[in-house]
């Protein structure tokens, strides 16, 4: 049995739900034993006792949040250490105005942690290609595209006839993320104009302000995020073209493809590769292919129903939790293998000298 501990960001992120606690109950069963543990919060001592107790383990998996050299350098000392991200954390956030904070992604203190993480771990689990290439900078091996996963969607959930139903628009995020709406407002409030049964329909911790399109906000709650996901039949994901866009996972669309729906999404970064553009959904990179976009989708609704069983159909074989899951249980057990023969092959050739 492969021990490890894993140290993860807060329990309220996405991060930690849908890379970490989502996981949990299932590593038994590839013969990997997790002990989480919540990293926000705790103090420096509790951190170093952490970093002592790491000799106890196989392995330190660091989900996310980029500790300070010293204790990355007593960890990689005392066990075998992951770094796991999902986010471009050497970037500067799109919405943020002015210079980051210390803590904050594209701040010297973060990248400069980042990078010795990177140097040091053993092994680097990327949600994306764009993070892939910048691990890959600081390493020649062990960096692994690691997908965001979703647990596979009861199928109460999945699209039925939803004929005589108003068409709903959806989007779904947190509060920073609101900010790229405004992006295509524009766009939004025209086929608003165009087509006003459509109905608009948001999830997020609180409603968008300043947008000329008419949006119903649902609080986001664990307990009605997939009824909502359900009685969407359109789900969009606009973004900047950045670099902390292009690192992104595209997970936005992973939940609208889980759930069997079409998909709008800017031509950037993860959604090149997760919307198959014509297949699944539409990639945009202008307004006017934005609009082009909504207007086939929302005239047919063969469309929208071919192209959701592609999403559902896309999800099930590269992004579903058990997929995903089994890829990096046959990877840590590589890596534990080879470990394990080195080791001996090292105690070997000391006995034969």
């Amino acid at each position: 049995m492969i021990r490890i501990l894993c140290l993860h960001i807060a329990g309220n992120q996405a991060s930690y739900r849908y890379r970490v606690e989502q996981f949990l109950p299932y590593w038994k069963e590839y013969g990997i034993e997790v002990h989480p543990v919540n990293l926000s919060g705790i103090s420096y001592f509790e951190k170093f006792k952490f970093a002592l107790a790491s000799k106890n383990y196989d392995y330190v998996w660091l989900q996310k949040k980029p500790l300070s050299g010293f204790f990355v350098d007593l960890i990689a000392r005392r066990s075998t250490l992951i770094y796991d991200y999902d986010d471009a954390l050497y970037a500067r956030e799109s919405y943020l105005e002015g210079p980051p904070k210390p803590t904050r992604p594209g701040s010297k203190q973060s990248i400069s942690r980042l990078n010795i993480l990177l140097k040091r771990a053993s092994l680097v689990f990327a949600g994306s290609e764009a993070l892939v290439d910048y691990a890959s900078r600081f390493r020649n091996e062990g960096v692994f595209l690691v997908p965001t996963a979703l647990s596979k969607v009861p199928e109460k959930f999945i699209p039925g006839d939803r004929s005589g139903e108003p068409l709903r628009v959806g989007w779904i995020g947190n509060n920073q993320n609101l900010f790229f709406l405004t992006l295509i407002d524009e766009v939004l409030f025209s086929v608003q104009q165009s087509y006003p049964a459509i109905r608009f329909t948001l999830m997020a911790g609180k409603p968008p302000e300043g947008l000329k399109t008419r949006w119903d906000f649902v609080p986001w709650s664990k307990e009605g995020e997939a009824s909502w996901l359900h009685s969407v039949d359109i789900g969009i994901m606009p973004l900047a073209d950045d670099e902390w866009c292009r690192g992104k996972c595209a997970f936005k669309l992973l939940q609208y493809m889980s759930h069997g729906k079409p998909v709008i999404a800017s031509r950037v970064g993860a959604n090149r590769v997760v919307v198959k553009h014509g297949v699944n959904g539409y990639l945009a990179s202008s307004a006017a292919e934005w609009h082009a976009a909504f207007e086939r989708l929302v005239s047919r609704p063969d469309l929208r129903y071919s192209m959701g069983e592609e999403s559902r159909k896309l999800y099930l074989a590269s992004f579903e939790r058990q997929q995903v899951q089994a890829r990096m249980a046959e990877l840590l057990h590589h890596d534990f293998s080879t470990a394990q023969r080195n080791r001996k092959g090292c105690r070997n050739s000391v006995l034969v000298s």
